[in-house]
């Protein structure tokens, strides 16, 4: 399974931020799945989130929140390279981008000192 691991694919600043969430369905092998997981991080394009289950890049998946229940779908744009430290770690992209985190995310022009 390729993985693309080009970090410069990142478009915004990310926020730590923890959230329990479901991640489903259909993986990479064609079957469906529900997985319980956490968030990593997000930013206003999406999100890094960690599974156990086989994704492929470009595939859509479901989220939904497990303390607001809130849903939305989203693509895989980025997989951990197997065998890795970031192994069973996916990138996602909002399908259609919404205010959904309730966080404050870094203007597009904040710089670290």
């Amino acid at each position: 399974m390729p993985a693309n691991s080009n970090p410069e694919r990142r478009r915004g600043g990310r926020v730590p931020h923890r959230a329990r969430i479901i991640l489903s369905g259909v993986d990479a092998d064609g079957f469906n799945f529900a997985e319980e997981t956490e968030t990593l991080s997000v930013s206003k394009q999406g999100l890094a989130a960690r599974t156990s289950y086989h994704l492929a890049l470009g595939q859509e998946i479901s989220l939904r929140t497990k303390d607001k229940n809130r849903t939305a779908q989203f693509e895989i744009v980025w997989l951990g390279q197997p065998g890795s430290p970031s192994e069973g770690r996916i990138g996602m992209e909002w399908v259609e981008p919404c205010r959904f985190w309730g966080v404050e995310f870094p203007s597009e022009n904040w710089e670290p000192d």
